[in-house]
């Protein structure tokens, strides 16, 4: 893998370039799945050069060699899909209220606050600029499913037909760990890459019995809960790796020895 940099949170948010250069990513309609190299995860954008789930977050993490962004979608009161973490506005914008309760226009007239309390002149963006975005960028996209209704088809539908439009949804994953939801997405999309949130020191085994039920599955666990004999075990399976909350050297340096094909990070850059 490239080599890769720390950037700290307390940077101002501003257009950063790589020292190295943009990461190759596979392309939008190949199998990623089947690609051998590691690529980054950009944990809700790039939040190293712009604030969480912003337009600007992906574009950043285009422009930074990200191969991956992982986003939160949920849905306003008026239908319109959004980037947004929490189930409020209130963290990060200067609005208060629930997403659900709240139209696009009104969510949009509020600015985005970043993690120093700073208001910005970024809005939340909707899921289709944001995916329309990523495929700009040749970027991946991580669909966290414990955000949004997954367990309803028409919140669903409406997700994978924006992912098909901005061609990004065979360089996808969903995140979906009640698996009876898990299940039923793939009933509906047999041919959608699926996870969910795995312990491999605890339960390889029974996680990879469960992945090899679906066409298409990553197996996905903190780096906190995998190490070399357990990867091993995983590979052997067929699966590839995802492995997150890797934001510290010696974290990066673990998931580098395992050889996962997604590293996901807050603040590592390409």
């Amino acid at each position: 893998m490239k080599k890769s940099r720390f950037l700290s949170l307390t940077l101002p948010f501003m257009f950063v370039t790589s020292l190295f250069g943009n990461a190759a990513s596979a392309a939008p309609n190949d199998n990623w799945l089947h690609s051998s190299k590691t690529e980054l995860s950009a944990h809700r954008g790039a939040q190293v050069a712009a604030p969480e789930n912003t337009l600007e977050s992906i574009t950043q993490a285009g422009l930074l060699g990200y191969g991956f962004v992982e986003i939160d979608v949920q849905k306003t009161k008026d239908d319109q899909y959004i980037l947004m973490h929490d189930q409020t506005v209130d963290r990060t914008t200067t609005g208060s209220g629930k997403v659900e309760d709240l139209t696009l226009q009104e969510i949009q007239s509020f600015s985005i606050v970043d993690k120093q309390g700073n208001v910005t002149n970024y809005k939340v963006p909707t899921l289709h600029e944001v995916l329309e975005e990523a495929n700009k960028y040749n970027i991946g996209i991580n669909f966290d499913g414990s955000k949004g209704d997954w367990d309803d088809k028409k919140f669903v539908d409406g997700v994978m037909e924006e992912a098909k439009e901005t061609k990004v949804l065979n360089h996808s994953f969903f995140v979906l760990s009640n698996s009876s939801i898990r299940d039923q997405f793939n009933s509906w999309y047999p041919e959608a890459a699926v996870t969910f949130l795995g312990n491999a020191l605890k339960n390889a085994d029974a996680d990879i019995k469960e992945l090899e039920k679906y066409e298409n599955a990553i197996y996905s666990t903190s780096i906190n809960n995998i190490d070399e004999e357990t990867a091993k075990k995983i590979k052997k399976a067929g699966l590839k790796l995802h492995v997150y909350s890797v934001n510290t050297a010696e974290t990066y340096e673990k998931a580098n020895k395992i050889h996962p094909r997604l590293i996901e990070t807050d603040v590592i850059v390409p």
